[in-house]
């Protein structure tokens, strides 16, 4: 499997993680929603390094 292939596995699985959360955030408790936030802007922000990456090949 080539490089771009991996890339493009990668990326829907961090989109279909990063939709998953945003479903499950609202029933997270409020003293734990900011830590949950900060993890998904996170993982946000990887997801956009990679589409970028993506891109690039």
């Amino acid at each position: 499997m080539d490089k771009k292939e991996k890339i493009k596995k990668l990326i829907d699985r961090m989109s279909g993680l990063i939709k998953e959360s945003e479903d499950i955030m609202e029933q997270i408790p409020e003293y734990l929603r900011p830590n949950q936030e900060y993890a998904l802007n996170l993982c946000k922000k990887q997801l956009a390094a990679l589409e970028l990456e993506y891109t690039k090949l």
